[in-house]
């Protein structure tokens, strides 16, 4: 489907150059001026003339009537203006087109002839990245759609009622054209939703009655070539001194707007919480023009690792932050320390930054509560009230159903509200150190969240990495790259006012089980039957949540990088089924090497196997050796499957490392998941045997085979395995 779509939106960017250089100046005018107006509505400085122009620059007006519309306008100014400022007030809070369109009748600012499709086109005007528009005139380009079967459901655009399932079509087409770096500068802006208007309108006009799109396999389209280079995102933790996988980035990104709770795991110092601080910054309006400013200065020994953290505790105490930074203290045992108590002394609530912080949280921007070391303390006492609620499920603005309560007091001492709801513009990122003074989360914890690992460390790299090249970047770039990035994250992340709660709208997620591949739902089945023989399988919830987070992995904007689908499956399996491994050997032994083998393919082949039997047959499927293995041999077989996936992602490490570096000369770097050398590499190759090292090349999910690989060494060594 995405291969012919593809090549539509080739056939868009040729007209776009020849036939349509007219039709894109004329759009862009026409946005230019309706974000003029935009700003001379806000403050209150619009002038009649300016209102009667919008007739003649809107599409869903026909010509014939523009002067009675301009007529009514004229007669009407107040009440047009008006309209005007209720319109831009709720679209800017994210409001539906059905929400906007109650409240402009509730109030008589429905006037002439702006209907709902004229509604939808200003609200497409005003606010480009988030609104689309509903008109007839798309009829012929979804019926060309259907054709070629890239959209298979009907719509009536009659009604306001399909508004909705319009916009999941309009997000498909937006989504691909994004990919297409040469129509970003054709355009000379990032596309929006009004191009997927454009689009389709013209889409009879443009696509050749003689194109077959059903002989395509797989074209080689221009767009593609992105992935051979770090992603916008990943340039961005670069220039800040920190190095991490872009596999990585893509997947802890498409978790956040999954669910919405992700856990950063593993090794003191590996940058848990600095991917998670600086992640936040780039997205907070209070840190943002800081963070330019700091990468046009080349001020040495002045901007290190404080900076972060000064930003996300100090900074916030103005309000005006959308990040929160708390420490978690070994003390806490309830939820006072969070969201504070009800004093019976003094007869008033004691108040905490977090809880002023959610209750801040009700507009159209992402708030993001960073939980540093958050097992300290038992996560399932401080934290209880929280994950209860996240799973009650969502109404229909995407609040929390259940409430977290606070006080049961009547007293107008208390300002403070008996309950909150948990709104879905709220994002959980909690940062895991696994030592000797923390606590080990139990499998409920982990099973709520999307967990990511960080443990590999490489100090060849790192220290190579001081040695690198610094490329100098002017203001001007950097600021357009910083820009370009938030918006698209912000709009992203907003999900057509989803946020994260897309998880809990079952079209949504209806969706997305629909739209993955046939391979991957027999993948995840063969896994749940081997796993429900040993009480280890997962729920509706589980595949909901996987299949999110694999449609937007493999569809993430091409700031953020894509995964392919075995990359996204693999990761969601790491994520989400592995963490309910927990308990002795005599539990896990056996299902987690039928695991091993569902990474290899053909989980069938051993299912009536004995231990004994099944264990040498699947360690010499995966290393040519029939025998049992001991520690030694997993831990060889976890370092060759490291480098396989170092080895992958080799030429994206290069590029990142001699493209994007850091202004900063003196700024303090950390290296995660990062290649091993290419000397290395080489030496591997050139000593393996062949035999060996077609069949390590053959495991299809490397990230899950590794983790599953260390828990058997750990099951071997203890007698015991655990995910965290």
């Amino acid at each position: 489907m995405m291969d012919k779509l593809g090549l539509l939106i080739k056939e868009f960017e040729d007209w776009l150059q020849k036939e349509g250089k007219k039709d894109k100046d004329d759009r862009n005018t026409r946005l230019h001026f309706f974000q003029d107006l935009k700003d001379k509505i806000i403050n209150d400085t619009i002038t009649e003339s300016e209102i009667l122009e919008i007739p003649d620059k809107i599409f869903s007006i026909d010509k014939r009537q523009r002067n009675n519309a301009k007529s009514v306008l004229k007669n009407n100014f107040f009440i047009a203006k008006n309209m005007l400022k209720e319109i831009i007030d709720n679209g800017n809070k994210g409001k539906s087109l059905d929400e906007i369109i109650k409240k402009l009748k509730e109030t008589n600012l429905m006037i002439g002839h702006f209907k709902f499709r004229q509604i939808s086109e200003l609200l497409c005007l005003f606010y480009p990245e988030r609104y689309w528009i509903i008109n007839k005139g798309l009829q012929k380009g979804i019926e060309i759609l259907n054709r070629f079967k890239i959209w298979t459901e009907e719509l009536n655009l009659d009604k306001i009622e399909d508004y909705k399932k319009l916009g999941e079509l309009l997000t498909l087409i937006l989504e691909n054209l994004r990919k297409n770096p040469t129509l970003e500068k054709i355009l000379e802006r990032t596309p929006n939703y009004y191009d997927t208007d454009a689009f389709l309108w013209h889409l009879p006009v443009f696509v050749k009655d003689d194109i077959d799109l059903n002989d395509v396999v797989k074209p080689k389209l221009e767009h593609e070539q992105y992935k051979e280079v770090p992603s916008l995102l990943v340039k961005y933790f670069i220039s800040k001194g920190f190095y991490f996988n872009q596999d990585l980035i893509t997947a802890f990104y498409s978790a956040l707007k999954t669910k919405g709770f992700v856990i950063l795991s593993g090794l003191t110092g590996t940058g848990k919480t600095k991917l998670a601080q600086l992640f936040a910054e780039l997205l907070c309006p209070n840190c943002f023009e800081r963070l330019k400013k700091e990468n046009t200065q080349n001020s040495q020994n002045e901007q290190n690792t404080q900076i972060a953290q000064n930003s996300s505790e100090k900074r916030n105490q103005n309000g005006k932050c959308t990040h929160l930074f708390l420490s978690v203290r070994p003390d806490w045992r309830d939820t006072k320390a969070l969201l504070g108590y009800y004093n019976p002394i003094i007869r008033k609530y004691e108040r905490t930054p977090l809880l002023d912080f959610i209750l801040k949280a009700n507009d159209a921007r992402p708030y993001f509560i960073i939980l540093d070391e958050m097992n300290l303390s038992h996560v399932e006492y401080y934290f209880a009230d929280f994950l209860s609620v996240l799973e009650s499920g969502r109404d229909q603005h995407g609040w929390t159903k259940e409430t977290i309560k606070l006080h049961d007091v009547d007293s107008n001492n208390v300002k403070e509200p008996k309950e909150i709801n948990l709104p879905p513009n709220l994002y959980i990122i909690g940062s895991v150190n696994i030592d000797e003074t923390t606590y080990m989360f139990s499998p409920k914890v982990l099973d709520r969240a999307f967990t990511i690992e960080f443990r590999e460390v490489n100090f060849n790299d790192y220290l190579a990495s001081f040695k690198n090249e610094r490329i100098n970047v002017t203001k001007k770039e950097l600021e357009k790259e910083l820009n370009k990035l938030r918006d698209t994250l912000l709009n992203d992340l907003r999900n057509n006012g989803k946020f994260c709660a897309a998880v809990a709208d079952k079209e949504e997620i209806k969706k997305a089980i629909n739209e993955l591949d046939s391979t991957i739902k027999d993948e995840l089945s063969k896994l749940n039957q081997i796993l429900q023989s040993y009480d280890l399988h997962f729920g509706y919830r589980v595949l909901d949540e996987i299949a999110l987070f694999i449609k937007y992995a493999t569809n993430a904007p091409k700031e953020v990088g894509e995964l392919q689908p075995e990359q996204a499956l693999d990761f969601a399996v790491l994520m989400k089924v592995l963490p309910k491994f927990h308990g002795p050997r005599q539990k896990l032994k056996r299902p987690l090497w039928l695991v091993l083998k569902w990474c290899l393919g053909n989980p069938e082949k051993f299912d009536n196997k004995k231990s004994e039997e099944l264990i040498k047959g699947i360690w010499k499927e995966l290393n040519g050796e029939e025998k049992r293995p001991n520690t030694e041999d997993l831990t060889r077989v976890i370092q060759e499957l490291k480098l396989k996936l170092n080895n992958r992602r080799e030429s994206v490490s290069q590029e990142a490392n001699s493209q994007f570096q850091t202004i900063d000369g003196n700024q303090s770097q950390t290296i995660e998941e990062t290649h091993e050398s290419t000397s290395e590499a080489h030496q591997t190759e050139q000593t393996s045997k062949d035999e060996k090292k077609s069949i390590i090349d053959n495991v299809k999910y490397p990230r899950t085979a590794i983790k599953v690989l260390t828990m058997l060494r750990q099951l071997y060594e203890t007698g015991f395995a655990s995910f965290a």
